[in-house]
């Protein structure tokens, strides 16, 4: 792949010289969790790369709820200890409000819901753990005075409490970009085919490289194995190396969340409600996000291609039946868009709701093995694995997430501007996304640099032809590559 722009290519080729050369540490997967591996450990004296066969944040840390909660559910479910690092993790990252912000959730008193003495208690819990949020009782006539529109509604009056609301692609990015700036690297598309062993120890990596299209080794001393959904695929690298994989991808378990996305019009309420289902009482969230709500989640078992997730018209008719007595006259046709995510699970039993949602490392001789967890205490696994690194390692220091990287647009827009020439503020972003945030397709700028698949009205979609200009002007991708970008995008949406 040639590009116009000389400063990628050389920028690629800099990164991929300097891992040939050997890394201390190197980590597959560009989720949140390894993201935040990649970020605490580029602030020690050890050389860190990170690696993903596709975009950073492609997988599950860009098809969440886009939540940094507590996780209620989880103490029905006597999951204590995932409860309380999660709300402690919570109140971390709202100290961060331009990644994470506050957001006032109802949980209503209904037919359906949780008894109150139950909500009393399990909110009291949730409390006592956090420092700043606390859980307050509401009557109805107070709900509906504060919001009209759930006056007519089932709710006989509920708690109000908080959670952090995050883009969750956006938050990983700050984290790699972070690590970047510590002189890490850090590579999307680019796919780790093969582990090297000499004696039952993994010495390197045989990466292959999408953007380029080469190939190449790089040794390392530590592997870290952060590939969330497609952690099982390396585990399969190592067969025949560790007598416990065969017991390690059995116990793999892989659930699909689907989200709906509608308009902001059809629940106008200044506040996210957390109900259960009176199809099977699961918890639902509807979450009201600028111009959009997003309702969700589904919890399936799932056996499908994991690359590309997507709802069932059974999935998403269960969404909208779940919330119709919240969100007045919901229909099919009013789905924007539809996304699904895939979380590994680690642990035994087929009832996906009571597998913990506690992580899981495995250690095997100089490869960690990370499973499961959330994307609210990712930085809790993040400096937990970099313990194991730096005792490993020798290395000394305090492990911890920094966000030093600011993204700067203002400073670059005329040099870009007038480089490329393009038309106006909207195509200049686009630009700095291929220019300094390594997206190389439509679907990498408009879902997971600047959010407008999710968080648009219109799934991004009148953003494509302006945005495919400037990745023909900067990537010189020819008129087939941006016909593919095009479908691809298209594809993308579910309505």
């Amino acid at each position: 792949m040639i590009f116009m722009d000389k400063n990628i290519l050389d920028a690629r080729k800099k990164d991929i010289d300097a891992i040939k050369n050997g890394v201390d540490i190197l980590v597959i997967g560009g989720g949140i969790t390894g993201s935040g591996v990649l970020n605490v450990l580029s602030s020690l004296n050890v050389k860190v790369a990170l690696v993903d066969a596709n975009d950073f944040a492609f997988g599950t840390s860009s098809r969440s709820s886009k939540l940094i909660h507590g996780g209620l559910r989880y103490l029905a479910n006597g999951q204590i200890s995932v409860v309380r690092d999660s709300v402690r993790e919570r109140d971390f990252l709202l100290n961060y409000p331009d990644l994470v912000k506050r957001e006032d959730f109802f949980i209503p008193l209904d037919e359906y819901s949780w008894s109150k003495t139950s909500l009393r208690f399990g909110l009291w819990v949730y409390s006592f753990f956090s420092k700043s949020i606390k859980a307050k009782w509401y009557p109805k006539e107070e709900i509906s005075k504060m919001y009209p529109a759930l006056a007519k509604t089932p709710q006989k009056g509920g708690y109000i409490y908080a959670e952090g609301v995050v883009d969750d692609s956006r938050l990983v990015m700050e984290n790699i970009l972070s690590a970047k700036q510590n002189n890490a690297v850090a590579l999307n598309y680019a796919e780790v085919t093969s582990i090297n062993f000499e004696n039952d120890i993994a010495k390197s990596a045989i990466i292959r490289d999408k953007v380029l299209g080469e190939e190449f080794t790089v040794p390392f001393k530590m592997l870290i194995n952060s590939a969330g959904p497609w952690v099982g695929n390396i585990f399969k690298m190592m067969e025949n190396k560790y007598k416990e994989i065969d017991d390690l991808i059995k116990m793999l378990k892989l659930s699909k969340g689907d989200h709906i996305i509608i308009k902001k019009e059809l629940f106008p309420v200044d506040v996210a409600i957390a109900i259960r289902s009176p199809i099977d009482r699961r918890q639902v969230f509807v979450i009201p996000r600028g111009d959009v709500v997003i309702i969700g989640t589904t919890e399936i078992y799932y056996e499908g291609d994991i690359s590309n997730p997507r709802p069932t018209e059974k999935e998403i008719n269960y969404l909208i039946d779940s919330v119709k007595r919240y969100v007045k006259n919901l229909s099919r046709n009013d789905v924007i868009n539809a996304y699904s995510g895939i979380r590994p699970l680690f642990g035994k039993g087929s009832d996906l709701g009571k597998i913990s949602r506690e992580y899981k490392i495995i250690k095997n001789k100089n490869i960690i093995n990370i499973v499961g967890g959330k994307i609210t205490t990712y930085r809790t696994v993040a400096i937990k694995l970099s313990r194991m690194v730096m005792e490993d390692l020798g290395v000394s220091g305090k492990p911890d997430i920094k966000f030093t990287y600011k993204r700067d647009i203002q400073s670059k827009m005329d040099e870009i501007s007038k480089k490329f020439a393009l038309k106006n503020d909207e195509q200049i972003n686009y630009a700095y996304d291929i220019l300094y945030e390594s997206a190389f397709h439509l679907d990498d700028i408009l879902w997971r640099r600047e959010g407008y698949s999710i968080f648009s009205n219109d799934a991004g979609l009148s953003k494509m032809d302006s945005c495919l200009e400037v990745m023909e002007k900067i990537l010189n991708y020819d008129k087939k590559q941006l016909e593919w970008e095009k479908k691809n995008y298209l594809e993308t949406i579910y309505r």
